[in-house]
């Protein structure tokens, strides 16, 4: 009789095992007088599923060919622990008249598969349990689990039965210098893409080598991934946040995330490389940033195609009206593209090295140098104060825009409740049986129509949280405030300017003829974007 050996291994470390099953299945099928027509064996391959096997596929192909009457293997583990794998693949060989034969069971029949596919899906979900638990322990006795992570470097030490002691970290100072500048840097209001070319321009390799991308330091929000959340960096290690599972067609383990009641955090300060504060403001930023995404996805979500397309189009403008302007020079200061004169309203530009021009001629402000305007427009924007930052929010025009916002909400709100009750009356009229096409399209719509309408609701509630006064503005003024110092001592400190660039947007430059003593006088007034100025980080 032709017969077939299959052998297989679940590791690395059982690297004879496959040599020894064929062995004895050859004395096996030598003392039954069989003889062996092939061999197939997959090495370090789970049993768990037959996909993931390059030899137990083979052997699948080599069976329709009629090339063997029989299969021997030592057990009917060796071929899949998986209950509906040995199960599909008995019911596979029995259409073809294979014989499945073991060392340990004799001729496999129905009752076999039955019983031992039960008893090894068990062995293999026991075996998952107790791997679990000790890892789980592992951890609360101090151990750092997974790979290696960007930071720390993994330390091989022996117990005192010479086996080596997993889970062993210690930092790596050049990378964790790395780390806090990242950190740094995104809490002083860096972009991820601003932050990953400087690393990638000084050639500082990614945790795997190659470039920085910006996913690898924001992960993802729900699964709490990336560099930027990784909690070890503040010395607590964060285990048992994903359930990892075998996908029932490929095979392929797959990660599922745990309810966040189920992660273990054990602290580990001897391997923080941050502190609390500096971590957790990234965190709120990050969140932040990712809420905002959020709203963007959901505002594409309720968009109708038509309108979809018309914000297409005008993007496609801007894009065009982008490339056919002019390229401009870069600005460095706070008064760059920031000067207005205030006698004619016109934009004071600079004309040469240092120098600037209002357009009108005859006009007091031109050939001003840049030495005589940084100073007065410093001293301008110091005169900011938590009394200025108030007056703005109470004022006329921005309670105005608030009562806009909430007139909004007001007018929303039982739109959204009617469209509901029409919804309602509709299904108690119908009843819940008589749902055709045109029924669940109606609801569709309707549905539609309330998420718009809810979302919009919730636009209008953050406008009015942006234009409401906030309850603590004194470091955010202490930030603005030390920056402003920076550039009276240094006006050309580019990091200053660049900072606070974007929250001063219009300087306003007066020059007064004062003929009792024959000279200009020269103020600046500021205008500010509160809202910039309210989100300052500390540089």
């Amino acid at each position: 009789m032709l017969v077939a050996l299959y052998a297989r291994h679940s590791t690395d470390k059982q690297s004879r095992s496959t040599q020894d099953q064929v062995a004895r299945l050859r004395q096996y099928c030598d003392s039954h007088g069989y003889t062996v027509a092939d061999v197939f064996i997959d090495e370090a391959k789970s049993g768990s599923h037959l996909q993931n096997r390059r030899g137990i596929r083979r052997l699948l192909s080599v069976a329709v060919e009629d090339c063997f009457e029989r299969i021997v293997t030592e057990d009917l583990s060796r071929i899949s622990r998986d209950q509906g794998d040995i199960a599909a693949f008995f019911k596979k060989m029995s259409f073809l008249g294979i014989t499945i034969e073991t060392v340990t069971e004799g001729v496999v029949n129905e009752l076999h598969i039955g019983l031992k596919g039960t008893m090894n899906a068990l062995y293999l979900k026991d075996l998952a349990d107790k791997t679990h638990r000790g890892m789980i322990a592992s951890v609360l006795g101090g151990a750092v689990p997974g790979g290696q992570t960007y930071g720390y470097d993994v330390v091989h030490q022996l117990d005192e039965r010479g086996e080596p002691i997993r889970g062993l970290r210690k930092i790596n100072e050049e990378q964790a210098r790395i780390v806090r500048r990242i950190f740094t840097d995104y809490a002083s209001g860096k972009t991820l893409k601003a932050i990953c070319a400087h690393l990638n321009a000084e050639a500082i390799e990614a945790p795997k080598g190659g470039q920085w991308a910006p996913t690898s330091l924001v992960g993802t929000l729900a699964r709490k991934s990336g560099l930027l959340r990784q909690t070890l960096y503040k010395g607590i290690v964060t285990f048992n946040r994903m359930a990892y599972r075998k996908h029932p067609e490929t095979g392929k383990r797959v990660s599922v995330l745990r309810p966040e009641s189920e992660w273990i955090q054990v602290p580990i300060p001897e391997l923080a490389i941050i502190d609390d504060e500096l971590f957790e403001k990234v965190q709120a930023m990050l969140d932040e940033r990712s809420s905002l995404r959020e709203q963007r996805i959901l505002t594409n979500k309720v968009l109708t195609p038509e309108e979809k397309a018309a914000q297409a189009a005008e993007r496609q403008r801007e894009w065009r009206a982008r490339q056919l302007a002019k390229p401009r020079r870069a600005l460095h200061t706070i008064i760059s593209g920031r000067l207005y004169c205030k006698e004619h309203g016109a934009k004071i530009t600079q004309v040469h090295t240092r120098v600037y021009n209002c357009p009108v001629k005859g006009c007091g402000s031109r050939n001003i140098k840049f030495e005589a305007i940084m100073p007065l427009a410093v001293k301008a924007a110091l005169r900011v104060d938590e009394s200025t930052i108030k007056a703005h929010f109470e004022s006329e025009e921005v309670l105005a825009e608030q009562a806009r916002h909430q007139a909004a909400i007001d007018e929303l709100k039982p739109q959204i409740e009617a469209l509901r009750l029409e919804v309602r009356n509709v299904i108690a009229a119908l009843g819940q049986h008589n749902r055709t096409a045109e029924v669940r399209a109606y609801f569709e719509e309707k549905s539609m129509m309330i998420r718009r309408l809810k979302l919009t609701v919730e636009n209008h509630r953050r406008q009015i949280e942006r234009l409401s006064h906030p309850s603590r503005v004194e470091d955010v003024l202490k930030h603005y405030r030390n920056l402003l110092k920076r550039l009276q001592a240094t006006p050309t400190d580019l990091e200053a300017n660049m900072i606070l660039r974007p929250i001063i947007q219009r300087i306003t430059f007066e020059s007064v003829w004062d003929a009792s003593e024959e000279r200009w006088r020269r103020d600046c007034s500021v205008e500010l974007d509160y809202q910039k100025l309210l989100r300052l980080k500390e540089p």
